[in-house]
Formats: C-alpha cells, structure tokens, sequence
C-alpha cells in the first residue's frame, strides 16, 4: 500500500517539471501520483474523508496530465505556433505501466472482489462494513415455498465426528459441492487436515437478529476472500424437513435412528453458494471448487482423450492419495442411461472417490453417491449415500473426467502474477506475455507447473475460452527449446473452464533459462482478470522479468487456410500446399554481416485449428518436404489456436511454413514476426501458379510396372504424349495415389520420334529417382511447339500401384494422353 506522502512526493515532482517547461518528466509524474491516489482512496481502512481529498487530488492530477497532452498534440499540429517551445520540450514519451507493481497487482485483486454483482473483499483487508449475504434461492426451493431457519446456536462448536458417506445432496444441483466437501472429510479422516471446516470462521461483527454470523474464507479470482452469511437454513414450509446439503452423523457400524444432524457442512454449502450467485447453481467440477474451498491446484483429466494415460494416471493418483496430495472424483457424462452392477448413475453427475486401493485382486477405487435417488424429499433424507467398490478399468469405462487437486506444499516455491485481458474489438484473441528467469542448482531434468486462472464475474454467463503456451528459452543459444520431438500434436489447448494447467520439463541444458508464458482469452467483450502461478521443485528458482527489451522491427500478415492450401502435417503428400513465406533477414550495420538476432514467429487461429509453425533454411523458394537438417526452428507440437517459436536467425534467406496437424483443417489466421533484426517477409506462391494445370491418373501394372533404365525394360513403363499447340512453360509433378516413402519416382520428358525413345535424349526430369511422400517435380522448363513423350517410372520393377500426373502449362489448352502403341 503507498503511503500519502508518496503521492504528495509524485504530484510535487510534477509540478516543478511543469513550471521547468519539462513536460514530459510532468506529465510522467502526474499519472503516477494520480494512479497513487487512485490507490490510496480504494483503501477500506481509511476515512470516507482522506478517501474523498485523495480521489480529488487524483482527478486533478489527471487533468492536469490532459492539459500538457493537449498542448503537445497542438504543438506537433502546429510548428509555427506562437508558443515557441522546442519540440523535445512538448514530445511525450508514452506512460508505461508497470504490471508487477505492488498497486496495479492489488488493484487487480480487488477488481477481482466485484462477483455476481457484489463485492467481496481480500481476508487480510480491515474489514468495517461487510453486508451478510443471503443467496438467492433455487426455483425448486422455491416450488416447496422454502423458509430459512436457525437450528444451531453455534455451530463451530459441533465436534461429532463425521464421515463422506454422511453428506447427502437433495435438490441443489451442486453435485460437485458436495463431492468436494466429501473429499475434504475424507481427508480430514485420514490426515486430520481439517480441510472443510477451517473455511469457516466466527464473524467479528454484532450477531445477526437471525443468528450467528460466519466469515468464510474461499479462494476466488487470485486472493483468499470474506464471505459473510448468517446461520440460517432453507427448510421445506411445512413438513420441515432441510431443502440443501444435509449431514447425518452416526458412529461407524450404526445404522439405526436416531443420527445427529451436523449443521456446518450445510452453512458451507451456503457461503458457497452465496459467492456462486446463489442455490441455482450451474453447476461446476470438483477441480474448481476444491481450489475455492482449499486452494489445492486443479488439474483435469479426460478419460477419452487419445493422449490418455491409464497406467501413468493410476500411479500419480494411488501415490498422491495414500500420502495425503491428492484428492479426486471422477465425473460422467452426457449419455444417458449409464449403469453398473444394475446401479444407475446419474449424467453430468461428479462423484467424491474416497478410497484407492491396489492389492492381489487388483486396482479399486471407493465411489460415494451422495445423491438421494427418491423424488420424495421425507424418503430422500431417510437414505444413506450409497458406496460403490469399483475396479479402475470399469471406472474408467464409465466415467469421462477425472478431477485432480494436488496439495501445493508438494512444491518448494510459486510465483503468482495477476494482470487483466484488455478487450479489443479489431482482435478475437487477447494476449499477454510474461517471462521469468530461471536459476537452477541441480543438473537432473525438472518439471514445472503453470496454472493460467481466468477470473469470475458473472457466474450465471458462459465462461470465455482461455488457454496458456508456456516455452522453455535458453538463454545461451536464445532458442525455444523443444522438449519433446517426437510429439505430433498435442490437442486440448483451450478450454472454457476457469483453470488450465500446463507441464512443462525443464532439460538441464543450461544452468540459466527463462521461461515464456503466454495467457491468451478468446471471445473477450469486456476487460478481465487472471492469475499465473508458477510451482517449481526446490532445485528451480523463478524470478519475473520485469524489463523485456521490445522488438524494433515487427510485421503482422493476415491470411486463410483453405481447402487449398491446408496440407496438414509432414507425414502428408499435400504438406507441400501449405502456406509458406519468404523470410529475408538483412544486417542493420555492415559489421552484423553475420550475427544472429533473436526473432520469434507468432501464428494465431481459432481455438479450434491445431497449429504449427515451422522455418527452415532455404533461398526462400517453396520447400516440398523439409529435410530435418534443413529446419532451423519449430513451435513443437501442435497446439489449438496458436504456435509460437522464439530462434537466433543470423542475416539471410529463409521458409515460413505454416500448417494444421489434419489436410483440409480450414480458417483464418496470422503470422506475426518480431526481430532485432530488420527483415522482409512476403508469401512464397504456390507450385505452378498462374499456370494452368490439368491432372491424368494412372497404374503400373504387371506389364508396365517396368522400372528405370538400368533393367533395360524402362520404355514398357506408361507413356503420355504431350501435344503443344505453340511454346510453352512445362512443369511436371509425379505422385503415388497411396503415398509411400519406400518407392523412388522420376519423370522425364522426352521429343516424340518415330523411332525408339533414347533415354538420354531428355528435354526435362525429376533428376536422380527419389522416395519424397510429397513426389517428385521437373523443373519449370520451356518447350517448343511439338509432340513430348512423358514417361512415370519406379526404380525397381514390379511395383504394382496407382500414380498421378499434375502437369502445369502457360498453355490455356494441352493434350496429354496415353501413347498409342
């Protein structure tokens, strides 16, 4: 929190650049004492008085700034004006905003308070006034004509033991609730955690007229916040019977009447559904709201995903259990109807897991059903929750999600960043970089964790679609480091869950590296928060980097991928369509000639391409197929809505090549280059354009499948006569109709004679046989008006298949056809 007298310092300081005709130093000034002042009036513990002189004097210091903006904007209209100040007086550098800063990160967090359209504030602020929250109550509390109640004097002095299977779910649809409250008692169980009901705390304040009042204190939108209710619970009107989360607490092995009811689980259900917007509740998953009950990191896990690791999975879960750093439950899906063991469950439905077990009969889990299958509400609280022994590769067959919360002591250190996603209409995607060094004390491989977190508004409005890249940058070589290159594609990059988490190794390359993070937010029609938390091992040290240097020569090109031009991914013939660029980097000064400068590539998309950027060495033409030797960098795997490589390219010539993981994946996007070297980049035309094309297919079969020249039956090989009506421009590809890397192709074209073709009379060729997925090409070759014999071969004979002819012309009309024998 800055002091008064800072602001006072700031505002001074301005004041005498002014009356020095500094103008820029004064106006710098003037905005960093009215954002102090700005600070000091949000400041709870203060007098309405000192926070109504401080918004003052911030108004008048950004007037003050506006005065000198507008006299320096008239200035540079007007050269000549009468004033007569230089223009280094009345030039303004632009104000900077200093995102670390202790004020713009508490001004985002307290930003972050405003909720469903009230305000709740940090925990550790001073707390003066603070209105009780009573959540709005669900339309079926409603229909049973709901009325609150206060049962329990205080209920922070309930000390009956309780158990998961004691909590039971009626008719708020907030299943993941009550699996995260079960998880915790479990736990607590287990560990003596006290996990749940440390959230509560005795308020304060005056008691209510209606009772006992209770803070709770949840974690939401980047800081640990106060949520104040009282003690009263809905209650059916007339048979009287609790219309939300119910505890029934009975000793082990009781089952008989009568069973105490535990009144906090059910006032913790409240707090979180006053923070939420009330009992008509969306509805959530565990991961999110075991991070508000606990603060543990949340991770998801889909079942059904192809990256899915069943084996890995079990033992991360069945270690981090039985040692008390992991809860989970699992969560359904949409399809109806699932069973087993003849026990229905229910769709979209979570589920606490509260045991994992593996023994000689195999692997376990423990699965609580807290609901209450009856539609009469008298049998439904009569109920005990039912638990289901399932063996894991059954879970795993019934189940979609698997909702992971990973205790962050396991970590030696975090980093937490908060900023706000800044709406802009002329972009979809709102981006915002960081980067943090790295020191390292040990030369073993590490694993990082970087938690992206969007905050909350509007609980009740579908949530905006984020997602977070996160490179490694060495900082010897100044490249990304591609961790993994045996990874193709890596799916699942946004998501419009509050929460993405990202695993990122950290090689023991260098003793030093900085780590790029790059938060992004699609769909954005307002300004909005986020957190970055990085966790790192003990061996890893992270630090902000607050001065990144910008880049001094930047250019952004918009294109289309299209069914044209979208070949998918190298292990497809058509990768050689897909767009590609000229990179040309040239030396500021004679003397870099030859020093390599850091760039980086950006390309962006719809979070629903995979994408993948690529450069390699070239004289800018067009590449085929890249040879690996000839890739000077790529963003790695691809990923959804963006890729991004970040390499040192010295002077010269270079290809861009974009691409989607699938052929045909189709949608605009951007290139974006960054450099501290100047460069040119222009789009790379496709093979043959402007040329004319025209297409014949053709087989190999076992009288024509006759192989090159060396087994002296190589004019048996398919024949095509080519008619030129006048000269022309010839280029010539060949491609396997089933692309094989194991076939070496040529074409060649020969004059047409009466007599035998000789082999080495050619006019054009492919050159020496090659196995390229993508085929071979002759070289663009003019010809005379004139009959060519055009001639497809294999090198070895015998090779049975399918094989097409793409012949480009600067002719309107040609004719190619099969040679007459």
């Amino acid at each position: 929190m800055p002091r008064p007298q800072d602001a006072e310092s700031a505002y001074t300081k301005a004041t005498k650049s002014e009356l020095a005709r500094d103008f820029d130093s004064a106006f710098r000034s003037y905005i960093k004492a009215a954002e102090l002042f700005l600070h000091l009036s949000r400041s709870a513990s203060a007098t309405d008085q000192a926070r109504s002189q401080w918004k003052k004097s911030a108004s008048k210091a950004l007037d003050r700034a506006e005065r000198i903006r507008q006299v320096s904007e008239k200035s540079r209209l007007s050269p000549s004006s009468a004033s007569g100040q230089s223009e280094a007086a009345t030039k303004l550098t632009p104000v900077g905003v200093d995102y670390f800063s202790p004020e713009q990160q508490s001004y985002v967090l307290k930003k972050g308070g405003n909720i469903n359209g009230a305000v709740f504030p940090l925990w550790h602020e001073p707390v003066l006034l603070l209105s009780q929250i009573q959540p709005r109550l669900s339309s079926l509390q409603s229909k049973y004509e709901a009325i609150w109640r206060n049962e329990v004097e205080n209920l922070l002095t309930e000390d009956r033991p309780i158990f998961p299977q004691d909590i039971s779910q009626n008719i708020v649809t907030d299943c993941s609730v009550c699996a995260s409250i079960s998880s915790c008692i479990e736990h607590d169980q287990r560990f003596k955690s006290n996990l749940a009901k440390s959230v509560l705390h005795a308020s304060t304040t005056i008691e209510s007229q209606s009772g006992n009042t209770y803070d709770l204190r949840l974690l939401l939108n980047g800081g640990w916040r106060r949520v104040r209710i009282d003690g009263l619970l809905p209650y059916h009107a007339i048979s009287g019977v609790p219309l939300c989360l119910t505890c029934k607490s009975s000793d082990p092995g009781q089952h008989k009447e009568p069973k105490t009811i535990i009144s906090w689980p059910s006032i913790l259900e409240k707090g979180y559904m006053a923070l939420m917007g009330g009992y008509d509740f969306p509805g959530s998953n565990t991961a999110i709201d075991l991070h508000v009950l606990t603060g543990w990191i949340p991770e998801q896990v889909s079942i059904k995903s192809s990256n899915f690791e069943s084996e890995r999975t079990w033992t991360r879960i069945l270690d981090g259990f039985i040692n008390g750093k992991c809860m989970f439950t699992f969560g359904t899906g949409t399809r109806s109807g699932i069973q087993w063991k003849k026990r229905d469950l229910l769709s979209t439905h979570s589920y606490a897991v509260i045991d994992v077990r593996e023994d000689e009969n195999g692997r376990f889990v423990t699965i609580l059903d807290s609901w209450a299958h009856s539609e009469s509400i008298d049998v439904a609280l009569r109920e005990r929750p039912n638990l289901l022994e399932m063996p894991w590769l059954d879970a795993l067959d019934i189940f979609e999600g698997i909702y992971l919360n990973w205790d962050p002591q396991i970590w030696s250190s975090n980093l937490d960043y908060h900023a706000l996603w800044r709406a802009r209409m002329d972009r979809k995607a709102c981006f915002h970089q960081i980067r943090a060094k790295l020191e390292r004390t040990g030369t073993d491989p590490e694993e990082i964790w970087v938690l992206l977190t969007r905050h909350i508004k509007d609980t009740k409005r579908p949530g905006e679609f984020i997602a977070c890249k996160v490179q490694v940058e060495d900082d010897e070589s100044g490249c990304s480091v591609v961790c993994d290159q045996r990874q193709i594609s890596h799916k699942g990059t946004f998501t419009n869950s509050p929460h993405t988490l990202t695993k990122t190794k950290i090689l023991p390359l260098n003793q030093s590296a900085s780590v790029s993070i790059l938060a992004i937010c699609e769909d954005l029609t307002e300004d909005i928060g986020f957190d970055v938390t990085i966790y790192a091992p003990k061996h890893l040290k992270f630090t902000w980097e607050k001065d990144i240097p910008k880049f001094p020569f930047t250019k952004m090109l918009e294109d289309s991928l299209t069914s044209k031009n979208s070949g998918g991914n190298h292990t497809y013939p058509t990768f050689m369509i897909n767009p590609q660029y000229h990179l040309r980097v040239t030396p500021y000064k004679r003397l870099e000639a030859r020093t390599a400068k850091r760039t980086t590539l950006l390309v962006e998309t719809s979070k629903d391409l995979p994408v993948q950027v690529m450069i390699c060495w070239s004289q800018g033409e067009r590449i085929n197929e890249p040879a690996q030797k000839s890739i000077a960098a790529t963003s790695g795997s691809y990923t959804h809505g963006l890729a991004r490589l970040t390499t040192q390219l010295a002077p010269g010539d270079y290809s861009i090549i974009i691409s989607t993981f699938e052929p045909y994946q189709t949608g605009p996007f951007s290139l974006t280059v960054n450099s501290f070297a100047s460069f040119d980049v222009t789009p790379i035309p496709q093979e043959g354009a402007g040329m004319y094309r025209r297409t014949v297919k053709g087989i190999w079969d076992a009288s024509s499948a006759a192989g090159a020249p060396s087994f002296n039956r190589y004019f048996q090989n398919p024949i095509y006569e080519l008619n030129l009506a006048a000269q022309s421009q010839i280029l010539i590809r060949l491609q396997l109709l089933r692309p094989s890397s194991s076939i070496s192709l040529n074409v060649t074209v020969y004059p047409a004679s009466v007599d035998n073709i000789n082999s080495t009379k050619h006019v054009a060729t492919s050159g020496p046989y090659d196995d390229p997925i993508t085929g071979v090409v002759s070289p663009l070759t003019s010809l005379p008006k004139g009959r060519y014999w055009v001639v497809p071969s294999t090198y070895n004979p015998g090779i049975q298949t399918g094989f097409q002819l793409i012949v480009f012309s600067t002719l309107a009309s040609i004719e190619l056809v099969p040679k007459r024998l």
